[in-house]
């Protein structure tokens, strides 16, 4: 229902509760109309076509594609390696990502410039062959994990957002550690972080990513308020598996956590899957066909008593109303400005001049305050070389003064200070 307008006041004044109101409703129609908009512009991309999995040897929508960055399209298509790209075939492009080393879009050579990389490179290439379903599932399970996160990659820039959940949500749950971007340090994520971090986050490294429609955000921000606590529950739930899950009869109680946050009942009926990648176990929900559970969502309660809360093998552990709340309340803090950090951009930039290539803005915490105490030291010895210059020409002053009027002073009568008085050196008459 519409709000009018305030009947009191033509500009907005906060402290009013109808113009309060009116500006609210003025809002909520806004975003509301914007993600009408986005919608539209979205299928028109898609061309009305299928949004979900077709057959294996249907052609994979890319309603995104022509959303990639041209900068780097450009540079791309310029490169060498891209020409060698060029005649090759999808199942020939993907086995140069086994010898990537990095998942970052640009590299920098040794002249310090930077160039598209090659992971990126066979991602663009890709994309431009028009591959299929079935090719992009078995990148996606490939048991090489640069293969696997260039597939992530694909469906975050190419497909459309109503099957980035479909294609993405399994790998949510996979702990394996790696380092994806050892040029910018060596910190380690799983690769179930990597591709949360793909579904949440704007940009890939200084890539711009597809913008996801309000709507489709909350939505998987509040899906995705579970993951980190299911890796934990995966991991730990790995080290139990011969334990409780190898019986090929099942037969153990369980209990079901689902994407939502709710919790059902049910009992295995067979053995775990093998390995230590995405894990499921079959499991029989009351009034549900047999499911194959991941070891994330999954527990094993006690029989007796209640379990240890750190336990999340046997414990429901957080529940997801406490953990909706949390993520609310960072990203309320992460919304609001704190002193100087209000930028949230790296500030990098890469500047070409006279041939030569400047990195400017990118400076680490360390290597301010280690600039501010150089800085701070430069000016105290400038302050103590003063200092001395100053005592340096009050000396001399004094030196001058007692030569020329040091006899001058005292008591004496004029005929001493006549004789005491020191003269000059050189005098000239006329």
């Amino acid at each position: 229902e519409e709000v009018p307008r305030c009947h009191l006041h033509r500009k907005l004044n906060k402290a009013c509760k109808f113009c309060k109101a009116h500006a609210a409703f003025q809002e909520a129609r806004s975003k509301e109309l914007e993600d009408r908009r986005v919608a539209a512009l979205e299928r028109l991309r898609g061309g009305g076509g299928p949004k979900t999995a077709g057959g294996s040897d249907d052609k994979v929508p890319l309603p995104n594609f022509n959303l990639f960055p041209q900068v780097l399209r450009d540079r791309i298509v310029a490169s060498t390696f891209y020409s060698v790209l060029t005649s090759q075939e999808v199942a020939e492009v993907q086995e140069n990502l086994l010898n990537c080393e990095t998942c970052e879009p640009e590299v920098r050579g040794l002249n310090l410039d930077t160039a598209p990389s090659q992971f990126i490179s066979v991602i663009y290439r890709i994309m431009t062959l028009r591959f299929t379903e079935g090719q992009l599932r078995q990148m996606l399970m490939s048991k090489h994990r640069l293969v696997r996160c260039a597939g992530y990659l694909i469906v975050r820039l190419g497909a459309h957002q109503d099957r980035y959940w479909e294609l993405l949500s399994d790998a949510l749950l996979d702990i394996e550690e790696f380092v994806p971007f050892p040029g910018k340090g060596t910190e380690k994520m799983t690769e179930g972080l990597f591709v949360e971090q793909l579904l949440t986050k704007e940009k890939f490294c200084d890539m711009s990513l597809p913008r996801i429609a309000v709507a489709q955000r909350k939505m998987l921000n509040e899906r995705l308020v579970l993951y980190d606590q299911f890796r934990k529950r995966y991991a730990a739930n790995l080290e139990v598996v011969e334990e409780r899950y190898t019986d090929p009869d099942g037969g153990v109680a369980v209990e079901v956590c689902s994407e939502e946050g709710e919790w059902t009942a049910g009992t295995t009926t067979g053995r775990a899957t093998l390995g230590k990648r995405r894990v499921r176990v079959p499991v029989r929900m009351e009034g549900m066909d047999e499911t194959m559970v991941s070891l994330g969502m999954l527990i094993s309660p006690p029989s007796r008593g209640s379990a240890d809360s750190q336990d999340l093998t046997r414990s429901r552990g957080r529940s997801y109303q406490e953990l909706l709340e949390r993520q609310r309340a960072a990203q309320k803090d992460q919304a609001l400005a704190t002193g100087k950090d209000y930028c949230k951009n790296s500030g990098r930039r890469t500047v070409h001049a006279g041939g030569m290539t400047f990195i400017a803005g990118d400076v680490k915490q360390g290597e301010k305050r280690k600039r501010d105490d150089e800085a701070d030291e430069e000016r105290a010895r400038e302050a103590r070389r003063s200092s001395e210059r100053k005592r340096e020409d009050e000396a001399k002053m004094a030196a001058i003064m007692e030569k020329y009027l040091g006899g001058s002073r005292g008591g004496t009568s004029s005929q001493d200070r006549s004789s005491d008085t020191v003269g000059p050196d050189r005098m000239r008459l006329g």
